[in-house]
């Protein structure tokens, strides 16, 4: 049997079409009954519709994106409609219809954070090349706030107002001299 769960538009910014799913709502003859929509983003009618969707099932949406607002939110329907052995099919997102979705979606988080580990390691090695790691020192303040502290005629406190030096990093300077 054939289920079906639109979120509705709620502003002037949320301009989602949802005639791709209404268009399949019609050629598909979904009934009534089995229509879910929601009008705010705490979805009650979508959790009232995972709670009655038998199992074996197939259900229609427009977007993923539709069932939740993070991944892990995403993951926890994914998980809920895999256990129930449900089929989904969404209209913008073809790669996800079907009875695996919630391994693709694993998949491509998994693949996505590899890339994203990739990428991290490739600009810090960049990084250390280039000898950009780590904070740029203040070397015209530290000078300055060493020489203030040599004269004798400046607390720390003043040292640090002034040259914006903390007394930290101003004591491991002058133990390096």
């Amino acid at each position: 049997m054939l289920w079906a769960y639109v979120l509705e538009n709620m502003g002037l910014e949320d301009n989602r079409s949802n005639q791709p799913l209404f268009l399949l709502i019609k050629d598909l003859e979904i009934p009534e009954d089995n229509l879910y929509f929601d009008k705010d983003l705490h979805r009650p009618e979508l959790f009232t519709l995972l709670e009655q969707i038998p199992d074996g099932h197939r259900l229609a949406i427009r977007s993923v994106l539709d069932l939740a607002d993070s991944l892990s939110d995403l993951i926890s329907v994914f998980q809920n409609l895999t256990n129930k052995q449900i089929t989904l099919c969404s209209c913008e997102e073809p790669y996800l219809c079907g009875d695996d979705y919630l391994e693709t979606l694993t998949d491509f988080v998994r693949l996505y954070v590899d890339f994203e580990k990739k990428k991290q390691k490739q600009s810090y090695k960049k990084a250390v090349e280039d000898g950009t790691v780590g904070r740029p020192a203040k070397t015209k303040e530290i000078e300055q706030a060493i020489s203030m502290y040599q004269s004798g005629k400046y607390k720390v406190s003043q040292i640090e107002a002034v040259t914006g030096v903390s007394k930290s990093t101003l004591y491991r300077y002058l133990k390096h001299e």
